[in-house]
């Protein structure tokens, strides 16, 4: 096992694992484990701090300039390959709260594109996200529906055989792949479900939630809250 030393940073590199470390590459609270087999590759002048990355089977790789970071010491970014593949383009700032690959998912981010704290990214099969987005806080992209639908007689088996970790998935739940493109503006709160495919140039307003549709480029879209007033009526009706 070999052992990368950063400013308060553990970085295990385990045999068979390939890892290349560009110059002027800043590690800082950050705890990072490469497994056999896995490769991770970081571009010159990468910022990575108080981040969790576990790379188990596939590949990570970040280009130039970009900044991988979590809120703090206490909220890190957490950004785990199961299998899959990750790729940042150059001078991006990804600030979720949790990336997650699994089940041979691919994710792919663009060049400067921002994505704000607390935002979380599932990938089981494709997630494209273009070039110079505007990602805000809370916002949920998905390719995936997370949990496979079972017998309860599965679901105890699962529960049982993996205790005490509940939400094991063995086999894959359906998804399908959610496409942002570039120049988009996607506000809090916003999920972007599987399916989905957001246009160039869209912005998606504040709590509304997308699935499986098709946005044309340059739209705007609200999810409207309709408040309905009971005149003449008591509580308890």
């Amino acid at each position: 096992m070999f052992k990368y030393i950063f400013k308060q940073t553990f970085f295990w590199v385990f045999p068979g694992a390939t890892v290349i470390v560009g110059p002027n590459v800043k590690i800082s609270n950050s705890k990072i484990i490469v497994s056999p087999g896995a490769e991770v590759t970081i571009g010159p002048n990468v910022n990575i701090r108080n981040a969790e990355i576990y790379v188990e089977k596939g590949c990570l790789k970040i280009d130039e300039f970009s900044l991988i970071q979590g809120m703090n010491s206490h909220d890190r970014l957490l950004l785990i390959i199961n299998d899959g593949k990750v790729s940042v383009g150059h001078h991006s700032r990804i600030s979720c709260k949790k990336i997650w690959i699994r089940f041979g998912g691919n994710l792919t981010i663009g060049n400067y594109t921002n994505i704000n704290n607390g935002s979380e990214i599932r990938c089981d099969e494709s997630v494209s996200i273009g070039s110079y987005n505007q990602i805000s806080y809370w916002v949920n992209i998905w390719d995936t529906n997370t949990h496979s639908i079972m017998g309860k007689d599965d679901r105890r088996k699962i529960a049982e055989k993996y205790y005490p970790y509940f939400g094991y998935e063995e086999t894959k739940p359906k998804s399908a792949p959610t496409i942002i493109g570039d120049d988009c503006w996607i506000g809090e709160g916003v999920s972007i479900l599987k399916g989905s495919q957001i246009g160039d140039g869209s912005i998606i307003g504040y709590k509304t939630t997308v699935v499986g549709k098709t946005i044309p480029s340059d739209s705007r879209v609200v999810q409207e809250i309709t408040l309905k007033v009971l005149a003449n009526h008591n509580l308890s009706d």
